[in-house]
């Protein structure tokens, strides 16, 4: 209960869960604390490899994943396309990368990427793309929630 008896859950959206992809731990981390300012984003789940990045994905079923393109074992849009395909419903996808190329953001777009984002990009465009990367909500089968009545 909040102050003078007012619920604090009433009209709270749950925070979007998010899934970090990226193979420099130093750079990961910094997303991490830059998302964190947000009381709206969660961080549920990290990856240092495209191969890694889709078991997370499949484990914890992220609304987002915010994906290196330049990653170990496994390139950031082969991932982009098994998380994509694998989810469900599948989470939306920022891409980042030190290469902001209008070709490159197009393929990626083309690919189902939700988002383009250099890794010069300033705390409100990464946290305006991962906002603007979540899913429409629906019930998770997972959480009991029944689906909204039309």
């Amino acid at each position: 209960m909040g102050r003078t008896g007012e619920s604090t859950d009433v009209g709270k959206e749950e925070p979007i869960r998010v899934v970090l992809a990226e193979d420099h731990a130093e750079f990961r981390l910094g997303l991490k604390e830059m998302l964190a300012t947000d009381g709206g984003i969660e961080v549920v789940g990290e990856a240092e490899n495209g191969a890694q990045a889709v078991a997370v994905a499949r484990e914890v079923r992220p609304d987002v994943v915010v994906l290196d393109l330049v990653m170990p074992v496994m390139e950031g849009r082969e991932a982009l396309v098994l998380i994509l395909r694998e989810g469900s419903p599948p989470p939306g996808i920022v891409s980042i990368t030190r290469h902001d190329q209008s070709r490159l953001r197009r393929e990626l777009m083309r690919m189902g990427a939700s988002a383009f984002l250099a890794k010069s990009a300033s705390l409100a465009e990464l946290i305006g793309a991962v906002k603007g990367s979540r899913p429409l909500r629906t019930p998770r089968e997972d959480s009991g929630e029944a689906p909204p009545a039309f």
